[in-house]
């Protein structure tokens, strides 16, 4: 589970993730990885689904869309099934993006329906495996801002053209990847609005 907490823009202030250590180091890793990787660091959304859960309330919906124009949180869920208007369309229409076989899938965020992630497999849906390129393209322009602030532009070629460099030129296509035979989902964020102070939690 993750603890994340608001302040100030692109959504900077602390998260707090924490989980089971795991069946052995390569399960702590990954859930290392999706919990204060994915959740803490990069604001992303969990992209696996519970069947039970049904459509994604348009409260939910709402505030969810609020903090990724706001913060820029949550770019690896979208709520179009439109490959032209969902928020990774470049990478959908990118040849160089075709082994990672970047589509609309429906269900993300917990819900099965109304909500949609970006590929099939990843470690934001199970805990193992790499992340996708909206994901990877989360965490560049994550860390990008939050060194250099308003003085850095994003440029998509710039990132293709890194994550090329270190990501898709050692990819493997995701086709063979199943899923795992023990997969148990972690809880999703829980988002708060605090900041810590003098060693402890302070509402806001």
């Amino acid at each position: 589970m993750c603890f994340l907490f608001i302040k100030g823009d692109y959504g900077r202030g602390y998260a707090v993730a924490y989980f089971p250590i795991g069946s052995n180091d390569n399960s702590l890793r990954e859930l290392l990885l999706h919990e204060a990787g994915g959740h803490g660091f990069a604001k992303l959304e969990d992209e696996y689904f519970y069947e039970s859960y049904g459509t994604i309330p348009d409260d939910q919906k709402n505030t969810k869309l609020r903090f990724r124009d706001n913060f820029g949180w949550g770019k690896n869920i979208d709520y179009t099934s439109s490959s032209d208007r969902v928020i990774w369309s470049k990478f959908i229409s990118d040849a160089r993006y075709a082994v990672e076989n970047i589509g609309v899938y429906e269900g993300a965020a917990t819900y099965i329906r109304g909500v949609y992630r970006p590929t099939d497999y990843s470690i934001m849906r199970y805990n193992e495996g790499g992340f996708n390129a909206p994901s990877r393209e989360a965490i560049y322009y994550r860390i990008h801002k939050l060194a250099y602030f308003e003085s850095w532009q994003y440029d998509y070629e710039d990132f293709v053209q890194w994550d090329q460099e270190h990501v898709l030129s050692n990819l493997l296509t995701k086709a063979g990847m199943s899923i795992p035979a023990d997969f148990k989902p972690t809880a999703p964020p829980v988002v708060r609005s605090a900041r810590w102070e003098d060693g402890g939690l302070i509402e806001e």
